[in-house]
């Protein structure tokens, strides 16, 4: 698992996540997937204090009612467009924690116990590298 951040932090990613990516019958949740387990992948670039303070806000949601989770998600899809104040810090935390959930499913790597069509796949995405 992550060597950056706790446990409770990375349950944190996987309840966002879920929420994000519910999955359907041919895409898989973002919790069967299982690319938050190469998180670190990601936040290795990050500096050690912003780490810290992912890691106590992942922790903190982690607990959180699962109703408490979806309205937040909703504000802060919601917050673009709107004025200052508390949207901005919701639309920053919309930014970061959209970005880790949906890099680290729109992957190559899955988690160890995945076995299924891979969401690249399922979208029929690949990449073609041109080399000079």
């Amino acid at each position: 698992m992550s060597t950056l951040i706790s446990k409770a932090a990375v349950r944190g990613i996987v309840r966002l996540g879920n929420i994000l990516i519910p999955g359907d019958g041919e895409m898989p949740s973002y919790e069967e997937y299982g690319g938050y387990e190469h998180v670190d992948d990601l936040l290795m670039y990050a500096p050690k204090s912003d780490i810290g303070d992912l890691g106590l806000l992942l922790t903190i949601l982690s607990f959180m009612p699962k109703f408490v989770l979806v309205w937040l998600v909703g504000k802060m899809a919601a917050s673009h467009g709107k004025g200052n104040g508390p949207w901005i810090l919701l639309r920053q935390l919309d930014m970061g924690i959209r970005g880790i959930v949906l890099s680290t499913y729109y992957t190559e790597k899955a988690g160890a116990s995945f076995s299924g069509t891979a969401p690249l796949d399922g979208i029929d995405y690949s990449i073609t590298r041109m080399e000079d």
